[in-house]
């Protein structure tokens, strides 16, 4: 099936304090995540402070994952096209810089343009900062990258509670933000010399031909992956703007009197914590599935995750405060545990394009679910809260019957050839 690999000519090793180098990309990945969070949980805040209706607040949460999402591809190329890293410091003190001052903007557009240039920083920084911890890590690159992937859900998880705590201090809370980016200016200056000197190309390279009938089996299975990472990213996505939603419902039905910007800024709280936990879902999620799902077996988990998890999302509109922690936590890990193993498998069945496959599986996924939100405005609209958290749970539910189309002797015969290669059984 396939042909004969051709080894490319290596690269010069990297000789200087590996380790520290290492430690100071993981330690990146949570400070930009951080500020990449801060913004969703605020966003019933910012539509009273900047008088937004509710389609320019679901079109302002839309333009965070359309942007980071699509930018990826563009820096991935523009990092190999010009053998440079400073994209991934450059675009971390960009999203330092503008998502602290998000409390600047007093119009939809200044919105946009903060925004959007933060979360392109966001997108700046992914693909160079994953491709620097798998040079630095060597051999240990799975540790490294799950390392990386576990640091980034920490900052995720930490950025919802420090925006919606800092804003919720009173009505110009959320103008103390801008001193945040200071440490985020600093570690991106630390990055910049941790990386600066990193090899871009990869130690070695696979050129790899299959026999048309197998390249086109190989590009459907990916095309699937992709199909249900776009699922479970816009359930991501949608349930952010629900979290909000909701939490100002239980806000103002638990007291009266109360005008909107009290509302808004006491259900940031909440939307906040929901966030939060719903980040410590995936992180957990993720985590746990790197290390339990073995190579061949991928589509077990693919499709049961999804459709076990989907009704903690059905449930929302029937539970109170706490029950709502747990229902977050739980629809975190639904719609996220498999993205590491979805990742991972698109690069192995197509090993001379792992870019271009992590590209589609996580930066064009991710893209596509800037639809969520706007689509979620229109189903509260139209059908109300409890209606949407229903459609919710069951896109999460169709990306695992999805799945189930997803060639299960292919797959097995992509961990066959990755053992083969290695000389060894590895998970």
């Amino acid at each position: 099936m396939t042909r004969s690999a051709v080894p490319a000519q290596p690269v010069s090793p990297i000789r200087a304090a590996p380790a520290l180098r290492l430690a100071a990309v993981v330690t990146s990945h949570p400070m930009v995540d951080v500020y990449a969070n801060f913004i969703p949980p605020l966003i019933g805040v910012l539509q009273v402070r900047c008088a937004l209706t509710a389609w320019q607040a679901a079109a302002l949460l839309s333009l965070g994952p359309l942007v980071s999402g699509l930018s990826q591809p563009l820096f991935a190329w523009l990092t190999d096209h010009t053998d440079s890293r400073l994209f991934g410091s450059a675009g971390l003190a960009v999203a330092a810089a503008c998502l602290s001052s998000i409390g600047l903007a007093d119009d939809f557009a200044s919105l946009l343009l903060l925004y959007g240039v933060g979360m392109l920083g966001v997108g700046a920084f992914h693909p160079v900062a994953a491709a620097s911890v798998g040079q630095l890590a060597g051999r240990g690159r799975s540790a490294g990258v799950t390392a990386f992937f576990v640091a980034g859900m920490i900052g995720a998880t930490v950025g919802p509670i420090i925006s919606t705590r800092i804003a919720g201090l009173g009505p110009d809370g959320i103008d103390l933000l801008r001193w945040l980016m200071i440490p985020g200016l600093i570690v991106a200056i630390v990055l910049h010399l941790a990386i600066r000197n990193v090899p871009h190309r990869h130690h070695e390279h696979r050129a790899i031909r299959f026999e048309p009938a197998e390249t086109r089996q190989r590009w459907l299975t990916v095309m699937l992956l992709f199909a249900g990472n776009a699922m479970r990213y816009a359930v991501n996505i949608g349930l952010v703007y629900l979290y909000v939603r909701w939490a100002e419902s239980l806000v103002a039905e638990g007291a009266s009197g109360l005008g909107s910007g009290e509302i808004a800024r006491a259900g940031s709280v909440h939307a906040g914590e929901l966030n939060a936990l719903n980040m410590l879902g995936m992180g957990a999620g993720g985590f746990a599935a790197g290390l339990l799902v073995r190579r061949g077996r991928e589509k077990v988990p693919i499709v049961l995750v999804p459709l076990l998890l989907a009704p903690a999302i059905a449930l929302f509109p029937l539970a109170g405060r706490g029950a709502g922690y747990l229902l977050a936590l739980a629809a975190g890990i639904g719609h996220a545990a498999v993205h590491p193993v979805t990742t991972s498998l698109a690069q192995r069945l197509l090993p001379h394009r792992t870019s271009l496959a992590s590209s589609l599986t996580m930066g064009g996924a991710w893209a596509l679910a800037m639809l969520a939100p706007p689509a979620a405005q229109w189903s509260l609209t139209t059908i109300g809260l409890g209606g949407t958290f229903f459609l919710a749970a069951a896109l999460l539910a169709g990306s695992g019957t999805v799945a189930l189309f997803l060639p299960t002797t292919l797959i097995r015969h992509v961990a066959s050839d990755d053992r083969s290669r290695n000389g060894r059984s590895s998970p």
